[in-house]
């Protein structure tokens, strides 16, 4: 596995808060509210929205609104796509680093 291999990897990813969001999603037995990834991230939700619409538009996460006692509630789950794009993004980093240590005699 080369740096290159790795460069073809879903680009989406690269960006921490987007790979987090992703892992945590992708780690959850259901979908995850709005408030909770607020929560866990520390991001503004401006700054959440902007990744999460993203994520949205490459179809690696789903959007549900709904309202609950009358209030809105958003939340978030991890496509198949996003799941398989996750796996592989983590499969070539660790490719990577492996070829790295590899080279640099394990050290």
């Amino acid at each position: 596995m080369t740096a290159k291999d790795f460069l073809a990897a879903n680009s989406l990813l690269a960006e921490r808060a987007r790979l987090a969001i992703m892992a945590i999603l992708a780690a959850a037995d259901e979908p995850v509210d709005f408030s909770s990834l607020l929560e866990k991230l520390e991001l503004s939700k401006g700054n959440l929205s902007s990744h999460v619409r993203k994520l949205e538009e490459a179809k690696l996460l789903r959007v549900h609104k709904e309202f609950v006692d009358r209030k809105p509630r958003t939340t978030f789950e991890c496509t198949a796509l996003g799941r398989r794009e996750l796996r592989d993004y983590l499969s070539r980093l660790e490719a990577m680093l492996s070829a790295a240590r590899a080279d640099s005699g394990g050290q």
